[in-house]
């Protein structure tokens, strides 16, 4: 196991009635100005934006609004985002939604503060600011983990560029599981599977530890709650579950001691800037692709994945043969989850141009079973069409 160091500052209020019960206790700590940042409508249409705007106003909060945030966010909308923040003189930013608003507010935060611009201070020059604005987060749809962790991604439009940007931890988490009953299953279970690949992210780096036994477990949870959900989507205990495992996987315990393989993770944030798909719909149809290119290179691990996770049976055959029938059921729940395991599928067209351009400039991994060479990383894209 290799040297670290963890910490995890994030305090999180899970269940019923969290705004209600929380918010107002921890809300005596801020200034008189907040900023709730959001996304499309779906919280205007709930009410949720209303509850959380009367609390904050009964705790004599003026409420300044940042909606419109995209699924795939910009940078371009963030930068409208610290400009509101200086203007109004915000003393807390909430973010009210799911990763995307999550992130979005985060690198809000990380610029906030300061004069400079921060993608040049942080992606340019490799400056991270020494203070950031306090953010919070109320949940209101799981799967990216983004509220327990202190790293946001966008993409700069002008640029074709997605990059990921450090930011501070939340000052806490409201976590209210009746808050994503109201979400459908084609929009719910792309974070199951965004989950699913943080874990297995962390679990098919190099090397092997004692975090690998509790990722499987948790692995399992997720498959086991996301076939659970297709089957009752109106149980709040299967919700409620998978809340959890989201936020648990990016606590970042995970990763400690051993290296990831983001090599999946990489290719899909380039790709994103192109396509503005959603980032657990994208995954869901290039890691399978990914894996059948590297598993030979790592059988013995794939094959620990096939058995302990997908529940593979080993009599009779070699690891790799173990390995491939893994892959193939990873394939089969994501078909059971109804997600699109091609491109096309999804709606999306990737020219060649794309392909390359996205070969040519996302990040190689060298953590994985094998690094790829970039025209390795441009088939995987063309298979996945």
């Amino acid at each position: 196991m290799e040297n670290f160091i963890y910490h995890m500052p994030v305090k999180v209020y899970f269940g019923d009635n969290g705004v209600k019960t929380h918010l107002p206790k921890e809300m005596q700590k801020y200034g008189e100005n907040v900023m709730v940042a959001y996304g499309g409508g779906s919280v205007v249409k709930n009410g949720i934006l209303d509850e959380v705007k009367s609390t904050l106003e009964s705790c004599g909060k003026h409420v300044v609004e940042f909606g419109g945030i995209a699924s795939s966010p910009s940078y371009e909308k963030i930068l409208e985002g610290i400009a509101l923040f200086k203007k109004e003189n915000i003393s807390l930013i909430i973010a009210l939604g799911g990763g995307s608003v999550v992130d979005s507010v985060k690198i809000m935060a990380a610029g906030a503060l300061i004069e400079e611009d921060i993608w040049e201070e942080e992606i340019t020059n490799h400056r991270i600011p020494e203070q950031m604005a306090p953010y919070a987060v109320v949940l209101t749809i799981s799967g990216a983990g983004a509220e327990m962790d202190h790293l946001g991604a966008c993409t700069y439009e002008a640029r074709h560029e997605k990059k990921t940007l450090m930011g501070p931890y939340a000052d806490f988490v409201i976590e209210d599981p009746n808050y994503l009953m109201s979400i459908p299953l084609r929009v719910f279970t792309p974070g199951v599977f965004d989950s699913l690949s943080h874990c297995m992210e962390s679990y098919f780096g190099r090397g092997t530890n004692v975090w690998d036994e509790i990722n499987e477990s948790l692995m399992k949870n997720i498959i086991r709650n996301g076939r659970a959900l297709m089957k009752d989507p109106d149980n709040k205990e299967i919700r409620s579950n998978l809340m959890w495992d989201s936020s648990l996987i990016q606590s970042f315990s995970f990763y400690m001691g051993k290296p990831g393989d983001f090599q999946a993770h990489g290719i899909e944030n380039m790709l994103a800037a192109y396509t503005h798909k959603t980032h657990g719909t994208q995954l869901a149809i290039l890691q399978p692709v990914y894996y059948e290119h590297v598993y030979k290179d790592a059988p013995e691990m794939f094959a620990r994945f096939a058995v302990n996770v997908m529940e593979v049976d080993p009599a009779g055959k070699t690891d790799e043969e173990t390995a491939k029938e893994g892959i193939a059921r990873l394939r089969a729940f994501i078909r059971e989850l109804q997600l699109p395991q091609t491109f096309s599928e999804a709606g999306v067209e990737i020219s060649d141009e794309t392909a390359r351009a996205v070969s040519e400039t996302c990040n190689v991994s060298t953590t994985n079973a094998r690094t790829l060479s970039r025209q390795e990383i441009f088939e995987i894209i063309c298979e996945c069409r």
